[in-house]
């Protein structure tokens, strides 16, 4: 009789593994998480960009090589602007610009060069802001998610 537990208790816990196996590959299919997702969507990325801080990038265009850029500074406070890149992916882009500074709540539009002209559609990976802020310079602000769009 001693054996027949054991067995009972082996096949539950082999039952257990294999459902625990089923809602891990559920749960990072449905989180974008897996290797078979195809990555950020165009709706996600544009979401991310408005939302973050200290430089949203509320909007883009890109066409031939240029990449046009909306930003706003939704910092509480005068943020200095000094330039936009992409490091990663098929792609990169650098901005050629001055320093600029926006007032609280200030939109304004930055033009970079892409390193390819655009075909279809685009992703833009390892997005970096520099910028100063009050007395402290040479601040950074990384992208969690890739720039993408289709082509304009």
């Amino acid at each position: 009789m001693m054996f027949r537990k054991g067995q009972v208790s082996t096949e539950y816990l082999v039952i257990l593994a294999v459902v625990l196996v089923v809602a891990l590959v559920v749960v990072a299919l449905v989180s974008g998480m897996s290797p078979l997702s195809s990555g950020v969507s165009a709706s996600q990325s544009a979401n991310y960009w408005a939302g973050v801080s200290p430089f949203a990038i509320t909007a883009w265009k890109y066409n031939g090589t240029t990449l046009t850029m909306t930003i706003q500074n939704q910092a509480g406070q005068q943020v200095t602007l000094k330039s936009i890149t992409s490091t990663g992916g098929a792609n990169t882009f650098l901005t050629s610009m001055n320093a600029t500074t926006y007032a609280v709540g200030q939109v304004g539009t930055v033009t970079a060069t892409a390193a390819t002209a655009c075909s279809g559609t685009f992703d833009f990976a390892n997005v970096v802001i520099a910028y100063d802020q009050g007395a402290i310079s040479d601040l950074h602000q990384n992208g969690a998610k890739d720039m993408v769009g289709s082509c304009s």
